[in-house]
């Protein structure tokens, strides 16, 4: 039942992103306007832009109001995430206030109470842990601060919620890369999964996803080694061990294209070319390596479209519009060098510059639909990690 409501989705959601949105003729001129400048003016450019675009555009006037971001750690994926969502938010006048919990639930919830000691209108966060998050949404729900979180699953405290939460499904895509590895690759190949932060929600949901697509292929199991962190630094060691453990494998599953970048420098080091890897991110550096081959497939989840949405959902908030409080996506396909020209961007300039554009679907109504259109699925695919998480 999950394979064939996940493959039908796949292929709704290719054919829904060619050709949409309404571009514009500010649009247009500043697309123009933003080829003949640097970088930065590319950003601000685009981003002036995007809010002009937006279908549902601010009912009020929301120039300088604050708004709290708090990330979750040094990862570049979360530094992504930040830049698009400062451009984003600054693009309709708002100023933002960025923070980081390296990790730490108890810093995540510190960063909390000083953004609201700040006067902040709206908080963001990326939770350092799902565990420590209620703690943050009680804090903010005392304090009468709505509160929106963004990728993983966030616990819930007794008596309070948050206000808006955007998040990729991750078992759906651990699902669809196993999916494109049982249908691509022979059924005795022999896979290793490296995982990404324990604790979180992602890395648990590419697990399941992963291990039930081979399942449903009739694969043998995935080994599974220690955590990398989402490092590329922590993935070297951990992949050395795995070599020298004498262990056999073919394929190795990186949890992010930073922990793929440390698998391969390792295999390389050893003088090992007959290994095969896949990972998740697709972000532009991953590119490379799906056009020399280095990397066969990645299920992609670009921390800018996700902050876009974030974004969209504070605006409507703060202009008194209703959205979807709990919002799900998936991944557009699984990456491939054969599908590259439809790959969303992660760096801000060329995500505002493509976003201007129509290039890919970028609309919150758009992916509410979806999520609305296709809720059983999700809810099926939740009750897998959750069952996971209860083990």
């Amino acid at each position: 039942m999950i394979k064939k409501l996940v493959i039908g989705l796949i292929c709704i959601a290719i054919l829904g992103s060619i050709g949409f949105g309404c571009a514009t003729a500010k649009t247009a001129e500043t697309t123009a306007a933003a080829e003949t400048t640097a970088a930065a003016a590319e950003t601000t450019a685009a981003a002036e832009t995007t809010a002009a675009a937006v279908e549902t555009e601010a009912a009020v006037d929301l120039a300088g109001k604050k708004i709290g971001f708090v990330n979750a750690g040094p990862d570049d994926y979360y530094a992504q995430f930040g830049n698009a969502f400062k451009a984003l938010a600054e693009s309709y006048g708002m100023v933002v206030t960025e923070l980081n919990s390296d990790y730490k639930p108890e810093k995540e919830l510190a960063n909390v109470q000083d953004l609201i000691a700040k006067g902040v209108e709206a908080i963001a966060v990326i939770t350092a842990g799902a565990a420590g998050s209620a703690a943050s949404i009680q804090a903010a729900g005392e304090a009468g601060v709505p509160i929106f979180f963004i990728a993983g699953k966030p616990e819930l405290p007794e008596g309070y919620d948050l206000t808006g939460h955007v998040t990729d499904n991750f078992v759906i895509m651990g699902y669809s890369l196993g999916q494109w590895v049982v249908q691509n690759l022979p059924k005795e190949t022999k896979s290793v999964q490296i995982p990404g932060f324990l604790g979180q929600g992602p890395a648990e949901g590419q697990i399941v996803g992963w291990n039930l697509a081979l399942s449903e292929g009739g694969w043998e199991e995935s080994f599974m080694t220690k955590s990398s962190e989402w490092q590329r630094t922590l993935a070297i060691p951990i992949t050395q061990d795995l070599i020298a453990s004498g262990r056999e494998f073919d394929l190795i599953a990186a949890c992010n294209e930073e922990t793929e970048f440390g698998v391969l420098q390792a295999l390389e080091e050893a003088n090992i070319t007959d290994k095969l890897t896949v990972s998740y991110n697709g972000k532009e550096e991953g590119w490379e390596l799906l056009k020399n081959g280095k990397m066969l497939a990645t299920s992609p989840n670009p921390p800018s479209l996700n902050a876009d949405l974030c974004v969209q959902q504070i605006v409507r908030h703060l202009s008194g519009q209703t959205f979807l409080q709990y919002l799900q996506i998936k991944p557009w396909a699984v990456m491939t060098k054969e599908n590259l020209d439809q790959a969303i961007p992660w760096i801000t300039a060329d995500y505002l510059a493509a976003r201007a554009e129509n290039k890919f679907q970028w609309d919150l109504a758009y992916y509410e639909k979806n999520y609305e259109e296709n809720k059983d699925m999700f809810a099926e695919f939740d009750a897998k990690l959750a069952e996971y998480l209860a083990q």
